[in-house]
């Protein structure tokens, strides 16, 4: 597992990095009110996107890690699910455009998801193989397949930016195409690996029924993203501002500032990403104490991660916004938001584990709650509301509903508490991490020097902090060879056993 987790995390780093010099990129083309255009629009098309790309392909990975035989049955009929469901899609957004449009604030973002459209197509057919992929442990393979559609989308955005004047739907055009292109290099994938497709009669029933609960998990998640997109230009127009400042507002902070929350975490999304068949796979053989060793080991694991880059964004969120996307605002909610790592991190990967442990329900649940928690906050404070009402709200939210998962997993596997621990030393080491990370920020001249010099201390202070502290179990093996006195080698064939002293 350590393996395959290191390897998805270093292509799913390289795919973040080029994202998000990518999402720099657009900031400065297209702007903050850009941005709050494309991120609405986005967000609605996400929603699409989860109805299709959700439950299917992450319970065809279940059942193919569980029978590799059934893996082309499953594909054929994911595959004809997915197709249906996309087109079905498609021609209600096309029929239903104008009072779906009534929905966003400006119209420009309704036209943006009309040419993202086939998009889903691509999606869909590009789910049903990497599915299989996915069960089977591929993990390289499906990481090579997203990068590809990482790369495609920048080359095809920059071409189309030189190409048209209207550079918001050059950046909707370039999904379609990275669509695409992901679609068919699946596709060849699949195929190259002497995979087939079978007759897919035996596999509809099992595979819609157990894809609908994490469907609408999923495309609950996403709708509340759309809805978040929506009342919260709402809420800041409440307060006085404009639609055009509201958009900005909302850009800067949700379109430029929050996503940055999501790279630290990078590795936990891997270790979520390869658990799926492998605690699939142990609780299948009902073998809990795999699954209790596994998930506790991960929980804490996503705890350490966040922990680790908090002090840092702490420290120097507001110079990061102005270093990246020349704004300040970003940099500030950047800062003040720093501390949602945590509960983004944990709740990240504990709803993850409920999905492969089949409590596909108890997590749409739980996510109900905590989005419930959200906007009860954020429209308690209608008329005074800001982007910290929001950030609180947002927080609660997450930590509601990872206290919810904690409680589903343990009833079902009888973990132990053991990541509370490492929790509480964390969050009390975080804060002079951040005065450390401070502190080296300020005696170096050069900013941009200053900055990485602190970043790096920062995170290795918080490190060595938690080590110090025993949120980190660190153990040092020791081997050595070694002959004994009356060892004969011209007489003995074997070899003399290795002595091994170990600390922790």
């Amino acid at each position: 597992m350590a393996k395959a987790v290191a390897t998805m995390t270093t292509f799913t780093v390289t795919e973040r990095i080029l994202g998000f010099l990518f999402k720099i990129y657009l900031s400065r083309e297209i702007g903050a009110v850009g941005m709050g255009i494309y991120s609405v629009a986005l967000s609605f098309f996400f929603v699409m996107l989860t109805l299709i790309t959700s439950g299917i392909p992450l319970v065809v990975s279940k059942l193919t890690a569980k029978d590799n035989r059934s893996g082309a049955g499953l594909c054929s009929a994911a595959l004809i699910i997915e197709l249906i469901v996309s087109a079905a899609i498609c021609l209600a957004v096309l029929a239903l455009k104008k009072p779906i449009g009534t929905l966003f604030a400006d119209a420009q973002s309704m036209a943006l998801v009309i040419v993202m459209l086939p998009a889903l197509v691509f999606s869909g057919v590009y789910s049903a193989f990497r599915g299989v992929l996915w069960g089977e442990k591929k993990y390289v393979t499906v990481s090579v397949v997203e990068l590809i559609e990482q790369i495609a989308r920048i080359l095809v955005c920059v071409v189309l930016f030189q190409l048209f004047a209207d550079k918001n739907s050059a950046v909707a055009m370039s999904m379609s195409v990275a669509c695409a292109v992901s679609a068919a290099a699946c596709a060849i994938f699949y195929f190259a690996g002497k995979r087939r497709l079978s007759s897919p009669k035996a596999h509809f029933s099992p595979l819609i029924r157990s894809s609908v609960p994490i469907t609408l998990s999923r495309a609950t998640s996403s709708v509340n993203s759309y809805i978040t997109a929506i009342a919260v230009p709402f809420l800041l127009m409440s307060t006085g501002l404009n639609v055009e400042q509201s958009m900005y507002v909302f850009g800067s902070c949700v379109g430029m500032a929050l996503p940055l929350l999501y790279m630290p975490i990078t590795v936990v999304g891997s270790l979520a990403f390869v658990m799926i068949p492998t605690l699939s796979e142990a609780y299948a053989r009902g073998d809990k104490k795999s699954m209790r060793r596994q998930i506790e080991n991960a929980l804490t694991f996503s705890i350490v991660i966040a922990a680790i880059a908090l002090p840092v964004f702490a420290a120097l969120g507001d110079d990061v916004g102005v270093l990246l996307y020349d704004n300040t605002d970003a940099g500030i909610f950047l800062q003040k938001a720093s501390w949602l790592l945590l509960p983004l991190s944990f709740e990240n990967i504990a709803s993850s584990m409920l999905n492969s442990l089949d409590l596909e329900k108890k997590s749409l649940i739980n996510y109900l709650i905590g989005a419930a928690l959200t906007y009860v906050i954020c429209f308690c404070f209608y008329r005074r509301f800001d982007m910290d009402v929001y950030m609180t709200a947002f927080g609660a939210s997450l930590i509601l509903s990872s206290v919810l998962d904690i409680i589903d997993i343990k009833k079902r596997t009888g973990i132990k508490l053991s990541f509370v621990r490492p929790l509480v030393v964390c969050a009390v080491s975080s804060y002079p991490a951040y005065v450390f990370t401070q502190f080296v920020n300020g005696i170096i001249p050069n900013k941009l020097a200053a900055m990485f010099a602190s970043a790096i201390g920062g995170a290795s202070f918080m490190a060595l902090l938690a080590v110090i502290f025993g949120a980190i179990n660190v153990e040092i093996h020791i081997r050595t060879r070694g002959k004994s006195k009356t060892d004969k080698p011209q007489n003995i064939k074997k070899r003399s056993p290795r002595r091994r002293t170990q600390t922790s």
